[in-house]
């Protein structure tokens, strides 16, 4: 049965790369099969070809429980198993139904917020990153459509998400600026603390990214050269910038959608109930100055535009799909000073 969703406008251009991805969802990420899941996979009637695929396609976690009962061991190339030539034989043969719900929902956060459903798409996907570099659709629009909430919110300062996704939005403003207004929305005493400290915020930027850089595989061979250069040499980053604004004259209005895709992914400022709201900013702030970084400094290797949206959703993989902003929160002081970039 079909209900009411709310989503970015770039939702209804979005569809799967499959066999056309550069960087595969089904290669070297560390994907979950819960109990239920798993059963199901191992006993389901196929043919031998994917039966011989399910059977090595499992490894034993660390620590099992019931959502995390295995996980996909990949083979020697670092793809899964069950992957035929860019695509999934489980799927091919047997139909999405059958595919684990991660495998199935990728990139895509169905989220309940208050009782109204929301669906947007991670910055990891490069096809989503590639829509944003191509279309202004950042807008909120409604459809109908099939799908149940992931995750359920329930917050009692609604207004504070209508009112990040106006400044954000602010075309009148830098996209810095607009990050700043919004931090101070929400800690405006601490925030300027951290702001004003006098920290170097090169230097707090490429910490950050040095020390969270091993995340994932392809984050890290992006980030270690770029660390590399703006720690042996600082004074080199001002030429990189340079050059970087001058070949992406519309570089702002592309961070802006890839951040604010990010906040909505990831309900921003609610994104963690490990630490209070207001600690969140530190890891919006760090947000931007990683892509600031991370976009300027892989310019300076790598000039196509291919390159540029692997980077970027190679960092997104980091911000959106692990603990970025409570360990930002907890690791790193004065974190704002980042703003300045």
């Amino acid at each position: 049965m079909k209900s009411k969703w709310m989503h970015p406008q770039y939702y209804s251009l979005f569809s799967c790369k499959a066999d056309k991805c550069r960087h595969s969802c089904c290669s070297s990420w560390k994907i979950p099969v819960s109990r239920r899941e798993y059963e199901r996979l191992i006993n389901m009637e196929c043919s031998d070809e994917l039966y011989r695929r399910v059977q090595q396609a499992f490894e034993v976690p660390r620590v099992i429980t019931e959502d995390v009962f295995r996980y996909v061991c990949f083979n020697w190339l670092g793809e899964c198993p069950i992957q035929d030539k860019g695509l999934c034989a489980l799927h091919r043969e047997k139909g999405e139904g059958f595919l684990p719900k991660i495998c199935r929902l990728y990139p895509r956060s169905f989220k309940s917020i208050n009782g109204i459903n929301c669906v947007s798409c991670s910055s990891s996907c490069e096809a989503v990153v590639e829509l944003l570099y191509d279309h202004d659709l950042m807008n909120v629009t409604e459809e109908l459509m099939e799908g149940e909430p992931e995750v359920r919110y329930q917050i009692e300062d609604v207004d504070m998400l209508n009112r990040i996704q106006e400044v954000i939005q602010d075309r009148s403003t830098t996209l810095a600026q607009s990050i700043q207004d919004i931090c101070r929305l929400i800690n405006e005493e601490e925030f300027m603390h951290d702001y004003l400290s006098g920290d170097d915020p090169l230097a707090k930027a490429v910490g950050v990214l040095g020390r969270l850089a091993g995340s994932n595989d392809r984050l890290e061979e992006t980030a270690m050269p770029i660390v590399e250069r703006y720690r042996n040499d600082p004074s080199s980053y001002e030429d990189d910038r340079k050059t970087f604004e001058r070949d992406h004259p519309e570089w702002m209005g592309f961070f802006e959608r890839v951040i604010n895709n990010s906040m909505m992914y990831e309900c921003f400022p609610f994104v963690d109930r490990r630490f209070d709201r207001t600690q969140a900013y530190k890891g919006l702030c760090v947000c931007y100055g990683l892509m600031r970084i991370v976009c300027i400094g892989n310019h300076h290797f790598h000039q196509d535009k291919d390159s540029l949206i692997d980077a970027v959703s190679a960092l997104f993989h980091l911000i959106d799909h692990t603990s970025f902003y409570y360990n930002v929160s907890v690791l790193t002081e004065n974190a704002a000073v980042v703003l300045r970039l």
